[in-house]
């Protein structure tokens, strides 16, 4: 994926894989990534901790992120036939990895499927295979090898991981900051603190811009529309506590640069087509 604008991700981690991630950015120095709390300059494979409980990451616009999904059963099965200990070890003590393989081999074939990606040459086994090959040259190369730690979270800090589940899980819910503050144990200044250094927003701000992107989702999903009776924008925008047409209309050009009703006439544009 690569962005036009700053992202942030935050999810649980579920199912029986693994997972690597690295930015594709020409300029990983300018276009940053932030994992579990560290700022990333430099291309590095990061995410692959096994006790990470979720997925915590802020992306700078211009990143070209990259994730690698592994199911355990094949990890295990691969490492069986190299040196089992020495990934292992980085793998459950480490959530960073840089070194000669991953700034060189790594980071030029994925370039360069992401370049050719209609025209691969090989077939998608054989991508797999060249890629992990390449991944685990990755753990067991010491050249100029550096690791880096997942980071304890401050409490702050994962106050504001909530405020995007509790906005999330509950769509229709009103969140004042009053409400944020009671609900998550946490004073004003405190939260406030907390989603300014996570997200560079206030706690109001966060909770409006999941708003916006659950609308956005709601426009462009027929089924749902249908289900609750949304037979337009103002609908959607209501349907997600918006009120006032001027500012929602705003808010979501800046968040999207495009306006509502755009959305909704492309979606219904290709709803002619099956």
């Amino acid at each position: 994926m690569e962005f036009n604008k700053d992202v942030v991700i935050a999810a649980d981690r579920k199912g029986d894989n693994y997972h690597f991630c690295i930015n594709l950015s020409e300029e990983p120095f300018a276009h940053k990534v932030f994992a579990q709390g560290v700022r990333i300059e430099q291309t590095a494979v990061f995410g692959f901790n096994t006790g990470l409980k979720d997925l915590d990451l802020r992306l700078d616009a211009g990143c070209r992120f990259c994730s690698i999904t592994v199911p355990s059963s094949l990890l295990i099965q691969k490492l069986s036939q190299c040196d089992y200990a020495v990934m292992q070890n980085i793998l459950n003590s480490f959530n960073i990895l840089s070194n000669r393989v991953v700034s060189s081999s790594l980071f030029s074939c994925l370039n360069d499927l992401w370049a050719h990606l209609d025209d691969a040459p090989l077939l998608p086994r054989s991508i797999e295979d060249k890629i992990l090959t390449i991944l685990f040259e990755c753990f067991l190369s010491s050249d100029d090898r550096k690791v880096g730690l997942a980071l304890s979270r401050r409490d702050r800090h994962e106050a504001a991981l909530q405020v995007l589940s509790l906005t999330s899980a509950s769509p229709v819910t009103p969140f004042e900051v009053q409400d944020l503050c009671s609900l998550l144990h946490q004073s004003r200044t405190s939260l406030f603190n907390g989603c300014k250094e996570k997200f560079n927003m206030s706690p109001l701000h966060v909770v409006r811009s999941v708003r916006l992107h659950q609308v956005r989702h709601a426009l462009l999903d027929v089924e749902f529309c249908i289900t609750h009776n949304i037979n337009g924008v103002l609908d959607a925008a209501s349907f997600f506590g918006f009120v006032g047409r001027s500012h929602f209309t705003r808010y979501y050009k800046q968040e999207f640069q495009e306006t509502p009703a755009q959305t909704l006439g492309g979606r219904r544009q290709s709803d002619q087509i099956f």
